[in-house]
């Protein structure tokens, strides 16, 4: 173990998780060390305690492929059963005596002459600062896990209790209390009709709100015990289930197209949203319920209740803004004083400040924010690599995801990724590899250039796009069977991989080959994949979400 290179993972969320274990799967590489900022492993199902805090992705596809979960008890699991399953695959697999726990990555400066990275962590807690090297560093920081606060005049002065929802204070009684929410995002439709049942008759939920989404009406299926014993016991029966959730869920790419059958899919999308608004929302409040942009634009959000809630006596919905705090009350945009207990933010996050607050430095001292500020936003080749940065690696990267999909399989597809191209670094005596600067250019070229005939370029405002330069760095322009073929096979012609300081020798037929099996296994899948298209133009996609139709399935 000692003779093998040292791999660090930064953070020990749902990808880093994944990355250190399919080191050791696919690799046998034992040599790793993950650093986590906080006091355990799962990232955003650790830090996120809010009530109803659930996924809304189905759980038989919001899990990893090697290590399929029988039992699931719903459709959309909540936060405590997500991290008991992410636990007992760091326990499987051995991870934990591997983390270094209360560690943040201040700074990496890659060293040219000796082809390793030297890394400047800090201990969240004592405050101390080490040094440490490694060959190689993935980073698994991921995106929505830097709570995003407005700065509000006065917002210091405020008596009561301020916080974010990422950051739940469950020390705050909330019985009796004036409770104002800012934000109506997916964290805050889950919360909110919970904390108006805390309140109380003699409390009050105030939510400010600036815009609205594209409604989805969800239930939340328990599975049976016939279907969980289906599922542990027939074989392959568990794979197949996860290929229909797959199916579901990619299907609503399609109507992302800026083209007729885009528009018929959209269509069915305004039907179905302005028909759930009318059938369950108060009449005061559809108006501020109906979004205002194109479907697409902003990741759907599914609800179970949200709607219904609002008609409790102690929910008050406003679309407004605030303007100031003081210390026992919110001012707001159009003169309205709103008395406040406590304050809960629900206002998203830092999706903008990649990496942040890690500096970054590769060859001759390139300092990667510099390189992405310069680009306009953050970019990578594949949203995994970055030329002049060798043996760096980032999973949930830019242009990586669809935004309506399984975090964890796109984040597979690039840890899988990021295993083969380390091949020739852990498993050979190869030094560094890294993307030529050629081929990150042609593979931004073609991603960009797709993403104006979707709907994200319509003249979206979303947490997707950067604020200034108003580019796209979250969406991948195709839908996530595409990323997966494209990331199976690496055109080695792509890297240059130096062995001893000189760079190592590529053939064009390695090239052909990947381009030739990727074309193969493409050409299938279209076929498949352009069946679906035709029947979700011309019918409902209404449920695409919600994979009740099996018989094995009943509702709570």
């Amino acid at each position: 173990m000692t003779d093998q290179k040292e791999v660090f993972i930064i953070g020990g969320g749902v990808s880093g998780l994944g990355m250190a274990v399919q080191l050791r799967r696919r690799l046998g590489h034992q040599n790793f060390t993950i650093f986590e900022k906080s006091d355990n492993i799962g990232g955003t199902w650790w830090h996120n305690r809010y009530p109803a805090c659930a996924c809304d992705i189905p759980s038989h596809f919001y899990s990893y492929s090697f290590h399929l979960k029988p039992d699931w008890t719903t459709t959309y699991p909540g936060r405590d059963e997500l991290h008991d399953y992410f636990m007992s695959v760091a326990e499987k697999y051995d991870v934990i005596r591997r983390c270094k726990f209360n560690q943040m990555c201040l700074r990496m400066i890659w060293n040219q002459s000796r082809s390793l990275w030297e890394c400047t962590f800090q201990d969240t807690v004592t405050g101390e600062l080490t040094i440490r090297e490694a060959a190689v560093v993935v980073s698994a920081v991921g995106t929505l896990d830097r709570p995003y606060i407005p700065e509000i005049p006065g917002a210091a002065l405020f008596k009561g209790a301020a916080f974010h929802s990422a950051r739940w204070d469950s020390s705050v009684k909330m019985e009796g209390k004036k409770v104002v929410v800012m934000g109506n995002g997916a964290s805050a439709t889950q919360f909110v009709p919970k904390l108006v049942e805390e309140v109380g008759p003699k409390g009050q939920v105030t939510q400010l709100v600036k815009g609205a989404h594209w409604w989805i009406k969800r239930g939340n299926p328990r599975y049976s015990e016939s279907f969980k014993l289906a599922m542990k016991y027939i074989p392959f029966a568990a794979r197949i289930y996860r290929v229909f959730l797959a199916w579901e869920l990619e299907s609503t790419f399609y109507s992302f197209f800026m083209t007729p059958n885009g528009a018929a899919m959209r269509n069915k999308i305004r039907e179905a949203t302005a028909g759930y608004i009318e059938k369950e929302a108060p009449a005061e409040y559809r108006d501020i319920l109906k979004p205002d942009y194109e479907p697409g634009c902003k990741r759907r959000v599914n609800t179970l209740d949200y709607l219904k809630k609002l008609h409790a006596p102690n929910m008050h919905l406003v679309k407004d803004r605030a303007i100031r705090i003081n210390e026992h009350e919110i001012e707001t945009e159009s003169g309205q004083v709103y008395a406040a207990d406590v304050i809960i933010y629900a206002t998203g996050f830092l999706t903008q400040r990649w990496l942040f607050p890690m500096e970054v430095r590769g060859i001759d001292g390139k300092d990667l924010q510099a390189a992405w500020d310069l680009a306009g936003g953050a970019e990578a080749y594949k949203g995994t690599v970055i030329t002049d940065f060798p043996n760096f690696f980032i999973l949930y990267g830019p242009n990586a995801a669809t935004g309506q999909h399984s975090v964890i399989f796109h984040s597979e597809c690039q840890i899988n990724y990021s295993c083969r191209l380390l091949r020739p670094i852990l498993k050979q005596k190869a030094k560094s590899i890294m993307v030529k600067p050629e081929a990150q250019k042609r593979d931004l070229t073609w991603v960009h250039g797709k993403l104006q005939g979707l709907v994200f370029n319509s003249g979206c405002q979303s947490w997707w796009m950067d604020p200034v330069t108003k580019k796209n760095t979250f969406i991948y322009p195709d839908p996530m069977f595409k990323y997966w073929l494209r990331t199976i096979f690496p055109i080695w012609s792509d890297f240059d991989i130096a062995q001893d300081g000189r760079p190592a020798k590529t053939t064009a037929s390695s090239r052909f080959i990947s381009i030739l099996l990727l074309t193969l296994l493409g050409a299938a899948a279209m076929l498949v994949m352009n069946l679906k298209v035709e029947h979700l133009a011309t019918g409902s996609i209404a449920n695409v979400f919600v994979p009740t139709r099996h018989s094995l399935v009943t509702w709570n």
